[in-house]
């Protein structure tokens, strides 16, 4: 059986009442070729909506046909946060009745991760709570900056404090925290920006000591963490200099070097190459990668065609631990401090 930790899916009917009655802004419209897309007032850009992030039938055959016994799903990234603005109460309320309803309707193979009022950091935990009290969640999607305002900022540190207490499993999605001109498009953006969203992120999470202060945290990060294995040595380096180059910021707020508190962190699958994929399970060990699909993106891997392959060539023990063991010991326990 596979958990899959990483997957976007919007409820029919939320989409249907967005094109009647606009929730936080946000209203559905059919677009020139018959599918959704969703706007934000006094923004002239425009979401599409893939028709299989609400196609339930389709992806509940997908699942079953490759045995995934558990996928666990959030919204699209774009609902989370965006140049200069994050999902305040309204809209995270609404979601998460919304992504309620599609585990409900999924006979157990789907389990909502909640989203965060991020918008609104003064009422953010408390709005968590309310997620789950009322619909027992075991974890949440982050975005990796609260539409640029960085996740360790001060403001945010009761909803670190509340998510430590519950076990939650936090799995972090890149988001972008700027417009997209400096990159040509939006396209492009995805694919250079977003993992350069999560290595920023967890950088500034070590340096500015939030993971030394909350060392259970249970951080997933999407796309095999971005950039940071690779940039591992590099951030070490930092905290080691003693020539001209060294800098008391590197260790004001933490007690020991950057790599050590990667270590501590989880990696989805969904690197995008087989290559890349064979490098996370070197470089992290196998005990630190889950599986993760971006279902149903295709700068993605919704199929599990470039995780499936490296997976499969390993020891039984290593299988078992990327394809379910990891992700079923992080939930165990989850919401319940």
């Amino acid at each position: 059986m596979i958990v899959d930790l990483h997957a976007h899916a919007l409820d029919e009917q939320f989409i249907h009442d967005l094109s009647k009655t606009p929730v936080a802004g946000l209203r559905a419209e059919h677009g020139d070729d018959g599918y959704w897309v969703i706007r934000r007032q006094g923004d002239d850009r425009k979401s599409s909506i893939d028709p299989n992030l609400h196609d339930l039938p389709k992806r509940l055959e997908s699942l079953r046909k490759r045995d995934v016994g558990l996928q666990l799903f959030a919204p699209p990234p774009f609902m989370l946060a965006w140049p200069g603005g994050a999902s305040g109460v309204e809209l995270v309320r609404a979601l998460n009745i919304a992504s309620h309803r599609i585990a409900a309707q999924s006979g157990g193979r789907m389990e909502m991760l909640a989203v965060l009022a991020l918008g609104e950091p003064e009422v953010a935990a408390q709005e968590l709570q309310r997620a789950v009290d009322e619909h027992g969640v075991r974890g949440v999607m982050m975005p990796s900056s609260a539409g640029g305002k960085p996740l360790d900022d001060p403001e945010f540190a009761p909803l670190f404090t509340l998510i430590e207490k519950l076990g939650l499993v936090i799995f972090m999605h890149p988001t972008s925290a700027v417009t997209s001109e400096r990159f040509g498009m939006y396209g492009v953006h995805v694919l250079i920006g977003w993992p350069f969203e999560t290595t920023l992120a967890v950088t500034r999470m070590i340096f500015e000591g939030q993971l030394e202060r909350h060392p259970t945290l249970k951080l997933v990060l999407a796309h095999g963490g971005g950039n940071l294995m690779f940039l591992r040595g590099r951030l070490d380096s930092a905290y080691e200099a003693t020539g001209w180059e060294a800098d008391p910021y590197f260790r004001k707020n933490i007690t020991r070097r950057p790599s050590e508190y990667l270590d501590r962190l989880y990696y989805d699958t969904c690197a995008l190459s087989e290559d890349s994929n064979r490098f996370t399970i070197q470089a992290m060990g196998a005990e630190r990668v889950v599986f993760g699909s971006d279902y149903p993106f295709d700068i993605g891997d919704p199929e599990g065609r470039r995780t499936v392959p490296v997976v499969d060539a390993l020891p039984e023990a290593q299988r078992q631990m990327i394809y379910s063991g990891n992700a079923l010991r992080l939930l165990e326990g989850a919401g319940r401090g």
